[in-house]
């Protein structure tokens, strides 16, 4: 938002310079990201009066010219403009004046033989215009008003500054110049000087209008008034083109002028349609219930300010008079029943919209005008005829028109609506004011807040527990809880004269089981070579079962993710692609899915390609890829200091993984994720480059088995004092069995003394069968109290050889 330090003026009294009201405002909230100082481009630009002209003997173009700038002798300046004579006023840019328009600084030279002291300049050398014929020659009447000398940014009204400042989304009154005022009144204490506006217009309500009932809510206005003897040929007066020029905004004419003067003074959106036009487009005269707002069809199209054609679709909502598509609401007019020069009559436009429905079709038709972002932020329907109001009386100064009705969809309320604010509250949560350089402390008084709530615009009734605040419209989208007034009460005072208000004693937090492990699961997969990773949670519709977002930014961010491989697939092939020999990276992330609601579950996720190796000579010529257990193994050293079991179970149930290499991931007998190798299909296809091993492990149920109180805690077991006594069993099993299930049953049968099971031999032969493998387990036994006999143990070892060969359907090797 531009706005000019003259037109700030005139609204409000501003008593600081402009580099200071910038530091105010941006402490205030309303940053300020430039501040441009109007006349510092025609610094040493002068007014003078040509005395004489004479032309150059050594040039057929050149005149040379005596100009007086009011010093005691004049400059002699070599011209080459055809315009150029005597007795006129010029603007001249004396010795050292830099022209940054046209990267020049004016030097004394000598030109053909002859010396230049300057340069009489066009308004293009000036910056002022795009393109200049001439040399600007000055009005009489304005140069005899100033002396000889006078610095040209005074009879250009450049003597000016322009703030350009980023307003936040839940300030929209800082969209208007108005709000802009009342900020400054509040922040410097000064008074307000707003124009009076005249509402003497007849309001007709219109009945049977059709209007969009999610463009147009209980709490929008659709308003529309016939303005007949105008005339579109007329200019806008040098005040209204000065003021909307510094805003950034290009003058047409005057009728389309005060609709975009209103949209920066008023923060009120008006569009104007040519009534004739309009008579034209539908075949008959055409009237208030003509016009309606809907949403558009996928057939249609509209031609816009522009001169663009948009196909228009039905996130689109539109301005329609007798159904014909006339503007796209709340974003862009159309061309076809646009003000132009032959202009007599218009149709005035004055609305408030549903921010969301402006926001879709802004995104649709992919333009952001400057009363798209308007809408955007939220505007007050309160002001909405009052805005209205504004512009016919503007329109009346310089138009012959007669008393027009505002014809609206809406009669709102201007009932005020009180927000309770309590004394104890206030002096609660913001606690004493330091008085004396922090050596007196007091609470703010009854005075300073009433004030403070008064130079915003609010209304305060005063009750026993405080005060019932009711809020200028302006503010009504920001200010609608007993908080947010608090907080206004302190950017006013200024946050930094509040006394520290801090817990005492102050007790320290501390990280939860959970935080320190998961802490270590990133320090572990660190420490192994991993490398972390973010990616991004939205990503692009491919799939139905996605999650859609309601009001996505781009298509490519429409649709919340269900997995986290895909992106990392893409980054190992990245990698690849770079030349990398090996990629390790892991991420702890979200993903969504959709069944009866929505659920969100963490994981921990990651990619793993090729084999790190410091020593590259040793093994230039050898295969750089991971088998699956190597593989396996990583993410098994990764996760060791969380000090709990996974076990793996085969399954060929994921379409993107190895069939044959692949496996869950059970954590206390809960499925908790999977490990495996891509599918070949995957690299077929170009999708994955290498052979790449992906895991993804739920966060929830690893943190629940990692922090139970006897995995957590360290417990200290004391060393055996007796022996213990081992046994090697050897069976011939199917290979549909897994190794993890044999060794369950054996600890099952022998938990009472059976300390230990683990595998210590594999054998396979073509003598046992293609289906069938030779598994040798070693059983360890001890008793905490005495040293075992063979006899102490023959029973229990017996029982697990047979419930192992009854479970297993096998039979004990000699």
């Amino acid at each position: 938002m531009k706005v000019s330090h003259n037109w700030l003026k005139n609204l409000v009294e501003i008593t600081s310079t402009p580099e200071d009201l910038s530091e105010k405002l941006s402490i205030g909230g309303f940053e300020v990201e430039s501040l441009e100082d109007c006349s510092e481009n025609i610094n040493g630009v002068v007014l003078g009066k040509v005395l004489s002209v004479l032309k150059h003997e050594g040039s057929d173009k050149l005149s040379i010219c005596q100009v007086d700038i009011g010093n005691s002798k004049n400059l002699q300046i070599i011209c080459g403009a055809r315009n150029i004579k005597p007795n006129i006023y010029v603007y001249v840019a004396t010795v050292g004046a830099k022209l940054s328009a046209v990267s020049l600084t004016i030097k004394r030279s000598e030109i053909r033989g002859v010396i230049s002291e300057g340069m009489i300049c066009s308004l293009q050398e000036l910056g002022l215009e795009e393109s200049s014929e001439g040399i600007e020659i000055i009005d009489e009447d304005l140069a005899l008003k100033h002396e000889l000398g006078t610095p040209g940014s005074n009879l250009l009204q450049l003597n000016d500054f322009i703030y350009d400042l980023a307003i936040t989304a839940n300030r929209p009154d800082g969209m208007s110049v108005t709000g802009i005022a009342r900020e400054i009144s509040a922040l410097l204490e000064s008074t307000l000087n707003f124009p009076e506006v005249n509402q003497k217009y007849n309001i007709h309500l219109i009945k049977g209008i059709q209007l969009c009932q999610e463009a147009i809510t209980s709490d929008c206005i659709y308003t529309i008034t016939c303005i007949d003897g105008v005339n579109g040929e007329k200019l806008s007066p040098k005040w209204l083109k000065d003021r909307i020029e510094k805003s950034g905004i290009k003058s047409i004419n005057l009728l389309v002028d005060l609709t975009n003067y209103i949209l920066l003074e008023q923060g009120q959106p008006l569009h104007a349609f040519d009534k004739d036009k309009l008579s034209s487009l539908i075949g008959k005269e055409v009237s208030p219930e003509d016009f309606t707002v809907r949403k558009a069809k996928d057939n249609e199209s509209l031609v816009c300010l522009d001169g663009k054609k948009y196909d228009l679709n039905e996130n689109i909502t539109i301005i329609t008079c007798c159904d014909n598509p006339i503007a796209i609401a709340g974003v862009i007019g159309g061309l076809e029943t646009s003000v132009t020069n032959s202009t007599s009559s218009i149709y005035l436009e004055g609305a408030v919209f549903n921010p969301v429905t402006i926001r879709k079709s802004s995104k649709a038709v992919g333009i952001r005008t400057e009363s798209s972002s308007r809408y955007e932020k939220g505007i007050s329907s309160k002001n909405t005829i009052g805005a209205v109001a504004r512009a016919i009386n503007l329109l009346e100064e310089y138009f012959a028109i007669n008393l027009p009705i505002i014809h609206t969809s809406n009669l709102i309320s201007h009932k005020d609506i009180f927000i309770k604010l309590r004394r104890n509250r206030i002096h609660k949560i913001l606690g004493p004011l330091i008085i004396n350089d922090k050596f007196k402390k007091r609470n703010l008084s009854d005075r300073e807040i009433v004030d403070k709530l008064t130079l915003i615009g609010c209304s305060l009734k005063s009750k026993d527990y405080g005060w019932d605040v009711a809020v200028i419209p302006n503010r009504s989208q920001d200010l609608i809880r007993e908080i947010d007034l608090i907080e206004e009460i302190a950017r006013l005072i200024g946050y930094d004269r509040f006394d520290l208000n801090l817990p005492n004693p102050i007790k320290p937090g501390k990280l939860t089981s959970e935080q320190l492990a998961l802490r270590k699961v990133k320090l572990g997969f660190t420490e192994n070579g991993f490398n972390e990773v973010l990616t991004y949670s939205l990503v692009p519709d491919d799939k139905e079962t996605l999650i859609k977002i309601s009001n996505p930014l781009l298509i490519e961010t429409s649709c919340l993710r269900n997995n986290i491989w895909k992106e990392h697939l893409e980054i190992v092939n990245r990698n690849i692609k770079a030349g990398q020999t090996s990629c390790y990276v892991f991420e702890i992330g979200n993903v969504f899915y959709k069944n009866t609601d929505i659920n969100q579950e963490e994981v921990l996720n990651g990619a793993i390609f090729g084999n790190k190796k410091f020593g590259k000579w040793v093994n230039s010529g050898k295969d750089n890829d991971l088998n699956y257990y190597q593989a396996r193994g990583k993410l098994k050293e990764a996760l060791s200091s969380l000090n709990i079991k996974i076990d793996d179970k085969p399954t060929d149930t994921y379409d993107f993984l190895h069939p044959g290499r692949t496996a869950k991931l059970i954590i206390e007998g809960k499925d908790a994720g999977y490990f495996g190798e891509i599918h070949p299909k995957l690299i077929l296809e170009k999708k994955s480059l290498k052979k790449v091993y992906l895991f993804s492990i739920n966060v929830v149920k690893l943190l629940e088995a990692s922090t139970r109180k006897n995995k957590w805690i360290p417990i200290f077991n004391q060393y055996p004092i007796v022996p213990k006594m081992e046994r090697d069993i050897n069976f011939v099993f199917n290979k549909k069995f897994l190794i993890s299930d044999i060794t369950s049953q054996i600890r099952k049968t022998g938990k009472s003394l059976l300390e230990d099971v683990y595998l210590i031999d594999v054998f396979e032969d073509i003598k046992l069968g293609d289906d069938f493998i030779s598994y040798t387990f070693r059983l360890s036994y001890r008793d905490k109290d005495k040293t075992l006999l063979d006899s102490d143990i023959k029973s229990i070892h017996s029982s697990i050889i047979s419930k192992v060969e009854e479970s297993f359907n096998t039979k004990m090797r000699n």
